[in-house]
């Protein structure tokens, strides 16, 4: 007898957020129809995308991999201020996620994975 209980990939809810700790407003414009013109107000974090993609076994920070240099744009403070910390650096992503197991990924995998880019007074120039 052939038993079938569940088939294919799990998949994660993902977030990603700035997380702006600043006193300015930070827009955040693309030509990305699900973030254009995204206001970030100060000392607040606010999501910028939603997404659904395959679970992980291994927990990645990273920044929205469908958007390119060419589609966003940050103006902060009116364009008085500039961003220059790297929005497409990994490493300046932190991330955490809930460790689930199933028997179609076959153990343990990530989920509700939670990716925020920080922006601090020190990341304007």
């Amino acid at each position: 007898m052939f038993l079938c209980t569940s088939c294919g990939d799990c998949w994660s809810d993902t977030t990603y957020s700035i997380d702006n700790k600043t006193e300015y407003n930070i827009i955040v414009q693309s030509t990305e129809i699900e973030i254009i013109n995204k206001i970030c107000p100060p000392n607040k974090e606010t999501v910028i995308y939603r997404d659904d993609p395959r679970s992980k076994r291994e927990l990645h920070c990273s920044c929205p991999s469908y958007i390119s240099k060419e589609q966003i744009e940050f103006v902060v403070d009116d364009g008085n201020k500039h961003l220059r910390k790297d929005f497409f650096d990994n490493s300046n992503w932190k991330c955490t996620g809930d460790k689930r197991s199933s028997f179609a990924m076959g153990g343990k995998y990530y989920d509700n994975i939670i990716n925020v880019f920080i922006i601090t007074e020190d990341d304007l120039e």
